[in-house]
This record gives structure tokens, C-alpha cells and sequence, in this order.
């Protein structure tokens, strides 16, 4: 890791490395298989280096083209988000490896859509922003007119409101890695082993975070994920509408940045598949 280019010195991405070199080790220590195997900290903390998961090992670090395939991934994934729920780890490591919760209070507490009855012209900038994404047609077309449906009506937001305001009502006693998407993801397609990297945001979180995060991800890229259902919280994809969708209208990060794209498609999905399990 180069300092010279980053803020403060570094140490925030010092830190984080720190984070994943300490949760990788002490983890594996406990028998939690999901982490590399290894994990060893060079150049007084500025290189963390660990396996190399390689495709000729029968690693991918890419979602599946389809089939059966596809699917074996999928469930391979959400069956590793459970066993890190069902982990149990020493008490003392929740301050030693930063684990206390952050994300639930997060979301939960977030103004959510409460800003669009105070603000009119914020509602319209979110239904121009989605009709713009209907446009692009493809799989997310159907989530966007959903989206579009949902900004109309009054009714359709104060619930999503209400049903946020729950997500702080469910405890956080579940070990998560709070990143669970395919970037993060090996998989090995002969063993069916998974390993999640970039452990820096592990935390505890409510049951099913994991999952939720995960099959959300999957489905903005265009898979079915109805065969899990079960394995998301509704609550939880309530809260990610509007802690997402508000957010997709700030300025971008850096010029090219998608980011703000991502968030959009994200609120959008969420909010179609809490219909879906509604």
C-alpha cells in the first residue's frame, strides 16, 4: 500500500489492513473455514499477503455463467454466510478485531425515505433517475418500473418507513463479513469450497445480513434468486431502499465513478424483492 497517494497518511487503509490480516488469523484459530488459509503482514503493516486462489486449482472469483453452476455458487455462498452466523468466537475478540455492530444502527437510524414527503423536487429527481434506468431496458427494467411505482406512491413509502424502523428492533448477534458479493467471493468449483477476502467491515450484525447483502448483489446481476427466499430479511431489503436510494443522489465520488449507479440499482432491487416476500 502506497501512503503517498492516500489521505491521512494512510492509516485508515493501515488499519484495515491490520483488520483483515488480525480477523483472517484469529478466525482460523476458531474454525471458521471461510477465511484464506493464511494471512501474514509485511513492510511494517503496508503489505498484507495470502493465498492465491487460482483457476487452475478450480478457484473463480467471477459469478457463474448460468446452470447448475450458477446455482451450486449461489448456495455454496449463503450456506457460508450461515456458518459464519453460527460461529462462536471468545468475547474478548470483539474489541480486539473491532467486531461491535455498526451496520443495523446504520441503516436503521438513516433518514430513509422520510425526506421525500418533506421534499418534492428530491421525489421527482429519484422518479427521473429511474425512468432513466428504464430506459436501459435489460433485467433491471422490471425493478425500476417497480421503483418508479413505489416514489408515487405515499402509502408504498411510509411503509418501507415503518418496516426500516424494525431492522433496529433485531439483535446483533450474528458474526458477518458485511461485504458478501462476488468481488469477494473464491469459490472452487471442484470442491465446492468458498472463501470470502477484504475482511475489513466484519462485524455483528442481525441473522440473515449476510445472505441479504449477498442475494441482493446476485439479483442486480441478473439472477433468479427466488429459490432463497427464505434466506433474506424483508426487513432488512425495506431498510436498504431508502438508506440506497437517498444516497444514489449525491455527487460522484471521483468523475467516471458508478457508484452512485450501483446504489440506485441496489434500492431498486431491494425494493422489488421485499414485494416479492411481502
Amino acid at each position: 500500500m502506497d501512503i503517498d497517494v492516500l489521505p491521512d497518511e494512510g492509516k485508515t487503509e493501515l488499519a484495515w489492513l491490520r483488520k483483515d490480516y488480525e480477523v483472517i488469523n484469529e478466525f482460523a484459530k476458531h474454525g471458521i473455514s471461510i477465511v484464506p488459509d493464511w494471512a501474514e503482514l509485511h513492510l511494517d503493516g503496508h503489505l498484507l499477503l495470502m493465498p492465491s486462489y487460482k483457476q487452475e486449482d478450480g478457484w473463480r472469483w467471477t459469478l457463474p455463467s448460468g446452470g447448475v453452476a450458477r446455482a451450486d455458487y449461489v448456495q455454496a455462498v449463503v450456506d457460508a454466510t450461515k456458518q459464519l452466523e453460527a460461529a462462536a468466537v471468545p468475547g474478548e475478540l470483539t474489541d480486539k478485531l473491532s467486531l461491535q455492530p455498526f451496520f443495523r444502527d446504520e441503516i436503521a437510524q438513516y433518514e430513509g425515505t422520510a425526506p421525500l414527503f418533506a421534499d418534492p423536487e428530491l421525489r421527482q429527481q429519484l422518479i427521473d433517475r429511474y425512468r432513466r434506468l428504464q430506459d436501459r431496458g435489460g433485467h433491471l427494467l422490471p425493478m425500476s418500473t417497480q421503483m418508479v411505482e413505489t416514489l408515487q406512491s405515499d402509502e408504498a413509502l411510509r411503509h418501507l418507513q415503518e418496516q426500516t424502523a424494525k431492522v433496529a428492533e433485531q439483535p446483533n448477534n450474528c458474526l458477518n463479513h458485511c461485504d458478501v458479493r462476488s468481488d469477494n467471493v473464491a469459490y472452487n468449483d471442484i470442491t465446492g469450497e468458498v472463501k470470502f477476502g477484504d475482511w475489513n467491515w466484519a462485524s455483528y450484525a442481525p441473522a440473515k445480513f449476510g445472505a441479504t447483502e449477498f442475494l441482493l448483489d446476485m439479483a442486480r446481476r441478473g439472477v433468479d434468486v427466488s429459490p432463497w427466499h427464505k434466506d433474506m430479511s424483508p426487513e432488512l431489503l425495506a431498510a436498504t431502499v431508502g438508506y440506497y436510494m437517498i444516497r444514489s443522489l449525491r455527487p460522484p465520488l471521483a468523475p467516471g465513478s458508478t457508484l452512485r449507479d450501483m446504489q440506485a440499482e441496489t434500492a431498486a432491487v431491494a425494493n422489488y424483492l421485499y414485494l416479492q416476500l411481502r
